[in-house]
């Protein structure tokens, strides 16, 4: 059996995740399954990021952004950041 981490993920964890599973385009399903996510929860997460134009759809197929690609790169930058407050 493997060890879980105690803390639970934390919500721009999640969709930094899935910003980057869907870089060069990616099925729903893919995404659920390397963002761990019920198919519920893809579905709000995919919901919010469409309207906030960090993701697009096209065909089925579930794209980041030029927005979604400056929120990883922001993101990034944070935690390199907080990395060196250590």
């Amino acid at each position: 059996m493997s060890k879980r981490s105690p803390r639970r993920r934390a919500r721009h964890d999640i969709i930094i995740k899935i910003l980057k599973t869907a870089k060069d385009g990616e099925k729903k399903t893919n995404i659920m399954f390397k963002a761990r996510l019920s198919f519920s929860q893809l579905e709000q997460y995919l919901s919010s990021l469409e309207k906030g134009g960090f993701l697009s759809e096209k065909s089925g197929t579930w794209r980041t952004t030029k927005k979604g690609l400056h929120a990883i790169e922001a993101c990034e930058v944070c935690l390199h950041l907080t990395e060196e407050v250590k």
